[in-house]
C-alpha cells in the first residue's frame, strides 16, 4: 500500500533548487497538512516553489519534489481567476498568495479542495524561474499501490473530526485526499460504466479486480454489494482535454492526468490521452422459450408522447429482441401526452399509443396498455412530464377487464365465497393519500388474466436516493435522508401484500419496478417480511445490477414474488442492454421474469385456513381462476 518516499529527478531538483535559492520556502506538502483542511488555511504565504503540470481556463497546478511524508500532498492549485495570466507547463515557479479551502460549487455535500489564491485581492503572483522542466513523475495506482477499497472512516464530519489524521492505507477518501492536485497515472484499468455525458468515465485499476469483496461483473465493471462500494474506482474527466468515449468494460492503458475533486468525486483530470485497448462489449438478448409466459419491468426514462418515432422504436425494439418480447411488461417513468410541458396535461393516451403500435410493429403481436392518470404534478419527477407507471400486454395471452380508478381512488381487497381475492377495482392506487407517497408516485396494482389464472402485479417507482449525501462527502457514513420515505412505501405495499395473502395465502403477487434501492437495503425488508421473495437474489452476486452510477454498478429495479410463483421455478434474468453502454435507449436495464407454468394455478384457501383467519365472504361476486 505504501507509497513510498517521492524522489525528485535531478532536472527537478535543480530547477526547485533555483526556485527556492534564499526564499526560506515551506514545501507544499507542508501547507497541505496531514487532514482534509490545510492548517494554514486564511494564512498568506510567499516563495511557495514547483513545477507547473497543467493548467485550466482559472489557474494551474503545480507540484514540488515531495517532504518524504506519506500523507501529505506534493501538488496544490493555484487560483488565479479567468482573467489572470497564467504559467506554462513545464515551468518552474514561485507563487505568493493566500491558503485557502475551496468547496466546489459551494454545495456543503461536497469536500473542499485546498488552493493558493493567487488573484490581486489576495497580494497573489507567480514568477517563472525556468522553463521546460521536466514534470515531477505521475505517483502510479496499481499493482502494489492501490487505493483501500473501504471509503472513509465513521468519525462524523471529517474536515471537523477533532484530532483526526489522514489514514491513506485505510480509506480511499484518505488515500486521494493524500494525493490531492498531484500528477497520477493509471498504467492499466477497466471501465465501469460507460462515458456519461459530463465527459466522465469510472476507472478501475486491474490489480484491484482481485482484492478480497471486489465484486467484478463478467461484463467488466464492478458491482456493489453490502458494505462494498468500490473505493477503488476513480472517475477521469475531461475538464483539461477529453476523455474517451466507451462503454463499461472498456481496457485501458496509460492514464494520466492530475488528481481534483469536484460533484462529491475524486477525479483525474486527463492530461495525457490514454490508449484504448479494447470496447467491445454488446448488449445481451434474452429470449423467452415457447409456450412460455415471460413479464418484464422496464424504466424507460422520461417517455413522453412529444417524443420523437426513433425513440419509440427503440425502446419497442429492446423489448422485442434483448427482452425477447415479453407477454406482459411493466413500465416506469411514462409521461403524459407532451412530456415535460408543464401546461396541466396528464393524460398519456399519445405516448402509450405510439409505444404500442411501435411494439406491435417490432413483435407482430397486438399490445394494449392499462394505466392511471396521476393529479398535475403531483407525483415527482420532471415538472409537467407527470411520469407514471403503466402496463403493455399481449392480448393473446393476457387479459384484463377491469375498472381503472382515478389517481385518488384507493384499491381494496375483499375476498369471494370460495377464498379468492376480488379488487374493488381492475386498476388502482395502494393509499395514495398516504405521506408516504407525497410528492412521489403511488404504487399501481392491476389485476391481469393468463391462461386463465390470475396475477396481481403491484408497479412501483419508490422516491428517488438524490436527496442522500454523497459517498465522498464530509460527513461519514453519508446521510441517506430519502430512505425514510422509501422505507415507508415499502411498508405500504408490504402491508398491502400481507391483505391479499391474508385473503388466500396461494395468490400469484408481483412487486416490480424501480424501488431506488438496493436488494440489501434496509428500506426493502418489509417486502420480505410480508413473504415475498426478490429475485434479484437469485442471481450471482456480481451480475445484480441494473444501473451504473458514477461508477459503481447496483440493482435498483426489482422484481418480487409470492409464495406461489417462487413454487414455479421463475427464471429471472436482468437483460444487461442499457446502463453500461454509451448511446443508452434508457439509463436502467430491463427486468425478465419467464414462467413454464403459467402462471402457476392459484388453488383455494382450505376451509380450515379460511376459519382460522375470519375472513368470509362479502361481495356476491365470485372469481375462479
Amino acid at each position: 500500500m505504501a507509497r513510498g518516499f517521492k524522489l525528485r529527478a535531478p532536472a527537478l531538483a535543480a530547477a526547485l533548487a533555483l526556485a527556492t535559492a534564499g526564499a526560506g520556502a515551506q514545501s507544499i506538502g507542508v501547507l497541505q497538512g496531514t487532514a482534509h483542511r490545510s492548517p494554514f488555511a486564511g494564512t498568506s504565504v510567499s516563495n511557495i516553489a514547483g513545477i507547473v503540470t497543467a493548467t485550466d481556463v482559472n489557474g494551474f497546478w503545480f507540484q514540488d519534489g515531495g517532504d518524504g511524508n506519506l500523507l501529505t500532498s506534493d501538488a496544490i492549485y493555484v487560483f488565479r481567476g479567468s482573467g489572470g495570466t497564467k504559467p506554462l507547463v513545464g515551468q518552474a515557479v514561485l507563487v505568493a498568495g493566500q491558503i485557502q479551502e475551496f468547496r466546489p460549487g459551494g454545495v456543503a455535500t461536497n469536500l473542499t479542495t485546498t488552493q493558493i489564491n493567487a488573484t490581486s485581492a489576495f497580494g497573489g503572483t507567480f514568477t517563472v524561474q525556468s522553463s521546460s522542466n521536466a514534470l515531477p513523475a505521475a505517483v502510479s495506482i496499481g499493482a502494489g499501490f492501490l487505493s483501500p477499497s473501504a471509503i472513509a472512516p465513521a468519525v462524523g464530519n471529517v474536515e471537523t473530526a477533532r484530532g483526526y489524521v489522514l489514514q491513506p492505507s485505510l480509506y480511499s477518501m484518505d488515500f486521494y485526499e493524500s494525493l490531492e492536485g498531484m500528477r497520477v497515472a493509471l498504467p492499466t484499468a477497466v471501465s465501469s460504466g460507460p462515458t456519461n455525458g459530463f465527459g466522465e468515465l469510472a476507472l478501475v485499476p486491474t490489480a484491484a479486480l482481485s482484492l478480497p469483496g471486489v465484486l467484478q461483473s463478467p461484463r467488466g465493471g464492478v458491482v456493489i454489494g453490502p458494505g462494498q462500494f468500490n473505493g477503488t474506482r476513480l472517475l477521469i474527466d475531461d475538464r483539461i482535454r477529453a476523455t474517451p468515449q466507451v462503454h463499461s468494460g472498456a481496457m485501458l492503458n496509460n492514464t494520466v492526468g492530475v488528481l481534483d475533486y469536484s460533484f462529491g468525486n475524486f477525479k483525474l483530470l486527463v492530461t495525457e490521452a490514454p490508449t484504448v485497448l479494447s470496447n467491445s462489449l454488446v448488449p445481451e438478448v434474452a429470449t423467452i422459450p415457447p409456450g412460455h409466459f415471460g413479464m418484464a419491468s422496464y424504466n424507460v426514462l422520461n417517455l413522453g408522447g412529444n417524443a420523437p418515432p426513433e425513440r419509440f422504436a427503440a425502446i419497442a425494439g429492446q423489448l422485442a429482441v434483448n427482452v425477447g418480447s415479453p407477454h406482459l411488461i411493466a413500465l416506469q417513468e411514462i409521461q403524459d401526452s407532451n412530456g415535460a410541458t408543464n401546461n396541466g396535461v396528464v393524460a398519456a393516451d399519445l405516448t402509450l399509443n405510439s409505444l404500442a403500435t411501435a411494439l406491435n410493429v417490432a413483435t407482430g403481436r397486438n399490445y394494449a396498455w392499462v394505466t392511471l392518470n396521476p393529479v398535475n404534478n403531483a407525483d415527482g419527477g420532471e415538472p409537467g412530464g407527470n411520469i407514471r407507471q403503466a402496463f403493455m400486454y399481449d392480448t393473446s395471452r393476457v387479459s384484463f377487464a377491469g375498472v381503472v380508478g382515478g389517481a385518488l381512488d384507493a384499491i381494496t381487497a375483499l375476498t369471494s365465497p370460495s377464498g379468492q381475492i376480488v379488487l374493488s377495482l381492475g386498476a388502482g392506487r395502494i393509499d395514495p393519500a398516504n405521506p408516504a407517497f407525497t410528492n412521489s408516485r403511488k404504487p399501481l396494482v392491476t389485476e391481469f388474466t393468463v391462461d386463465g389464472q390470475q396475477i396481481i402485479v403491484i408497479n412501483n417507482h419508490f422516491n428517488s436516493k438524490g436527496g442522500d449525501q454523497p459517498l465522498y462527502g464530509p460527513t461519514q457514513p453519508p446521510v441517506r435522508g430519502t430512505e425514510a420515505q422509501r422505507l415507508a412505501q415499502a411498508q405500504a405495499v408490504a402491508a398491502f401484500v400481507e391483505g391479499l395473502l391474508a385473503i388466500n395465502p396461494n395468490a400469484n403477487i408481483v412487486v416490480t419496478g424501480d424501488l431506488n434501492d438496493f436488494q440489501f437495503a434496509s428500506s426493502l425488508e418489509p417486502l420480505a417480511a410480508a413473504g415475498l421473495f426478490n429475485l434479484t437474489d437469485t442471481l450471482p452476486a456480481n451480475e445484480r445490477y441494473t444501473y451504473a452510477f458514477e461508477g459503481n454498478l447496483q440493482a435498483l429495479d426489482h422484481m418480487w414474488v409470492s409464495a406461489n410463483l417462487m413454487n414455479a421455478g421463475p427464471v429471472y434474468d436482468i437483460v444487461h442492454a442499457n446502463a453500461e453502454f454509451l448511446g443508452q435507449v434508457s439509463d436502467h436495464d430491463p427486468l425478465l421474469m419467464t414462467l413454464g407454468l403459467v402462471p402457476a394455478s392459484v388453488p383455494e384457501p382450505a376451509t380450515w385456513l379460511l376459519m382460522a383467519l375470519g375472513v368470509t365472504g362479502l361481495m356476491a361476486r365470485t372469481r375462479r381462476r
